[in-house]
């Protein structure tokens, strides 16, 4: 490894080093942050007030061209330099440096309202444009939070305090990754759902009941109520609001549209996000009432290059799913998956118009799930509907029950629980629980037993997996996806 942190290892001295392609095009995503920046610039310079919808434009107009004609890229790391590259710290720099351009941003807009003499469409482009990186910290925040570090976590919640979102952290790692692609997940849309609907659904659930929920039910087995400044809920809407209290102080109660407007956008950025993500897809109930372990195929994914350049690859969705713990340069991309036309900022227009995404979307839907509902997560109240005005089959009405076995692609392997045995280790991440030390943070304290865990407990690091896949810490992982 060289100053720069680039890594460049052989496994012989005659072949040549691997260099990522891509390395220094990550560059762009702590650039793109500070559009707002530019756009505010450009209007000082020349007068020209449409500067200020710059952000908007090169989202919705410039990216999903470049989509089209950079096209995508759907070849991955070596295996063998997989580890070396996600050691690497100047990938590790990359969101810090993101974080920092969308702080710069939020300071930059509001002392643009606060001090120029602005018309409406002026304060709504800058608010709008601002708005805009806000959800793009979501991104930042989905990146960070899921790293086992605790400056990265901590980092999370600040990028979430842009945009008054921090309890995403909690729902989408505890509660999102473990329910996704099923009925009880707010943030799988289901078929016949349009997006008004799903965000209507999905904003409530996610944004309040389920993070509020889960982290209740785990300050609860530390023995404390929810209202304590260790509730993750809490913590990052105090940084919001201190970051809001500031910018009102310096800037003046003229702020008040504005970080209306820039908070609400992050959360309808991720509605978006959220609506395409997992739109349809199903992951099997087993007999025993369990889901079976997420897949790469339970997540449309999309290869494109220049919006996975703004996303940190969030779009190799697939990839995540099945590992979250993976770092964004080195999500995988692999064949046969269920696959977006467009990067996400293409799909957003989509999204927002009902009849083009049935058009768009349905039928991909319906390839990939073999025209079978039992195969679909389906609006309860529109099934009847769609199997009829689509000719769907439902291979769970004429199976018989001798038939529903479950099979060994489905189902996790049962691991006994040896009384001797005091570490147990997830085999999709390696989060290991040690009976002596417990795990303060998931309120189980030092000497807690394993068989006195919750057997509803999922990991902490992926959630991917449950209680009763853990196997003993001195296995090996097991290398593959998460079945």
């Amino acid at each position: 490894m060289n100053a720069l942190g680039n890594v460049a290892g052989t496994d012989r001295l005659d072949q040549k080093p691997y260099r990522d392609i891509q390395r220094y095009l990550w560059l762009v995503t702590p650039l793109w942050c500070l559009t707002p920046i530019a756009s505010i610039f450009l209007v000082r310079e020349t007068g020209q007030s449409a500067y200020f919808w710059l952000t908007p434009f090169l989202l919705l107009v410039v990216i999903p061209i470049l989509d089209m004609i950079v096209g995508s890229h759907v070849s991955n790391h070596p295996d063998d330099h997989v580890a070396r590259l996600e050691q690497d710290p100047y990938y590790h720099v990359i969101p810090y440096l993101t974080l920092i351009g969308q702080y710069g941003s939020l300071v930059a807009g509001g002392w643009a309202i606060g001090t120029m003499d602005l018309t409406w469409h002026a304060y709504a482009g800058i608010a709008l444009s601002v708005g805009i990186i806000n959800g793009f910290a979501v991104v930042t925040g989905h990146e960070l939070g899921h790293k086992k570090g605790t400056l990265d976590r901590w980092l999370a919640k600040a990028a979430l305090a842009t945009g008054f979102y921090g309890q995403y952290i909690i729902d989408h790692n505890r509660g999102h990754h473990r329910d996704v692609a099923t009925p009880e997940d707010s943030g799988s849309a289901r078929f016949g759902e349009n997006f008004y609907q799903f965000t209507i659904r999905q904003i409530p659930h996610s944004t309040l009941k389920r993070p509020w929920q889960l982290e209740k039910d785990r300050l609860a087995r530390r023995g404390k109520g929810p209202w304590s400044l260790e509730n993750e809920f809490i913590q990052p809407a105090l940084m919001s609001l201190l970051v809001y209290g500031a910018l009102l102080a310096a800037f003046g109660v003229v702020l008040i549209p504005y970080l209306f407007v820039a908070a609400a956008t992050a959360y309808i950025f991720l509605a978006l996000a959220d609506y395409l993500e997992h739109y349809g897809l199903l992951r099997e109930k087993m007999p025993d009432g369990r889901y079976e372990r997420v897949r790469p195929e339970h997540s449309w994914n999309t290869n494109h290059i220049a919006s996975n350049m703004l996303f940190f690859h969030a779009q190799r969705h697939s990839d995540h799913h099945a590992w979250p713990t993976r770092r964004y340069h080195v999500l995988k991309s692999y064949p046969d998956l269920p696959t977006l036309p467009s990067g996400y900022p293409g799909m957003f227009g989509i999204c927002l118009v009902p009849p083009l995404w049935r058009k768009i979307m349905h039928p991909r839907l319906l390839a990939v799930a073999g025209r079978d509902i039992a195969k679909i997560n389906t609006d309860p109240g529109k099934r009847a509907r769609l199997m009829q005005r689509y000719g769907l089959t439902d291979s769970a009405a004429q199976a018989s029950r001798t038939d529903t076995a479950p099979s060994l692609a489905t189902t996790a392997a049962a691991v006994p629980l040896v009384s001797d045995v005091t570490e147990w280790s997830c085999p999709g991440c390696g989060y290991t629980y040690s009976e002596d030390f417990g795990d303060l943070s998931q309120g189980f304290s030092a000497g807690t037993r394993w068989s006195d865990v919750p057997e509803d407990w999922s990991c902490p690091d992926c959630a991917v997996r449950d209680k009763t896949d853990f196997v003993p810490a001195h296995q090996k992982l097991d290398g593959s996806f998460p079945l």
